[in-house]
């Protein structure tokens, strides 16, 4: 088991990747269950395949026991948000959303975050619960609430994440600094938003992108995107649309990876009177290209 921290200005990720284990004991589990299922076929014939797919759920249940200790789980704390997410096959699985588990808090709501042993129950004439070697983290919430990181852990592994995430939350602790624009600022931003359209969409793609994030309104069952956080605070126009803060990366999972939305209409770079109309397919193309020419010119 391998645990991955990037720590950049903008973001910290604590990756627990437990890629030989979780393949192994998928692996194990699937060749159990295909030797009971062709054994019982050979002896009870096609009733097999009915009473398979009656007792699905405790197959489901089994395993998820069988490979609880061992899942993809991604901690990403960026933008003011806590993500947690956690993929019980390795990695997102587009192709079976129902193994892909994504929460996302507010960093305002955490209480504290530590760390604790787990507990192991031993079955031995009678039953026993011991305390395990391992440790897992803990996430509590002002409303007493609380989730959990990586099943498992080491002891020193347990500490340094914790230290880690403790003094990245620092900063948020500070008090916020309000950004006062001067005149000229907000009349430059003005003109950005009285040009035309197509500027104005290229506008918001390209800042979507440098600030990962983007804010989202619904609008007569349509959507209005915008990756414009200073225009969304300082404008007149934005004052009364109740625009939603996403992270991109979240954003890109529960909207633009989904059939259901490839079809429905976005306004991006709207300023009270027009704005780009697109689908939100043709919105992910146009967002996608740019970061694939951007990262062509790193190269």
């Amino acid at each position: 088991m391998e645990i991955r921290i990037t720590k950049t200005e903008k973001y910290l990720k604590v990756e627990k990747i437990a890629k030989k284990e979780l393949i192994l004991r998928i692996i194990i589990f699937f060749l159990i269950i295909l030797y009971f299922f062709i054994h019982s076929y050979r002896k009870y014939g096609k009733i097999t395949i009915g009473f398979a797919l009656f007792i699905s759920p405790v197959v489901v249940s089994f395993y998820l026991a069988f490979i609880i200790k061992y899942p993809y789980e991604v901690l990403l704390i960026k933008n003011r948000k806590i993500i947690r997410y956690v993929s019980l096959f390795y990695r997102y699985l587009r192709w079976c959303k129902i193994f892909n588990f994504l929460k996302t808090y507010n960093i305002d709501d955490l209480e504290n975050i530590y760390f604790k042993n787990t507990t192991e129950i031993f079955v031995n004439k009678i039953i026993k619960r011991n305390e395990s070697p391992y440790h897992k983290i803990h996430l509590r919430f002002k409303d007493k609430s609380y989730d959990g990181f990586g099943v498992k852990l080491k002891d020193k592994d347990a500490k340094d994440i914790v230290l880690i995430i403790n003094k990245f939350l620092e900063k948020y602790k500070k008090e916020a600094k309000i950004k006062r624009f001067t005149l000229v600022e907000k009349e430059n931003l003005i003109e950005k938003y009285n040009s035309p359209i197509d500027r104005r969409y290229n506008y918001i793609l390209n800042k979507i992108i440098d600030e990962e994030v983007l804010f989202i309104a619904k609008k007569d069952n349509n959507y209005i995107i915008n990756g414009d956080s200073e225009a969304i605070k300082d404008l007149e126009v934005f004052k009364n649309i109740n625009f939603e803060e996403i992270d991109f990366y979240v954003f890109y999972v529960n909207y633009l990876s989904k059939k259901e939305y490839e079809d429905k209409k976005v306004l991006v770079g709207y300023n009270g009177v027009d704005g780009k109309e697109v689908t939100m397919s043709k919105f992910k193309e146009d967002i996608n290209e740019i970061r694939d020419s951007r990262s062509t010119f790193k190269k």
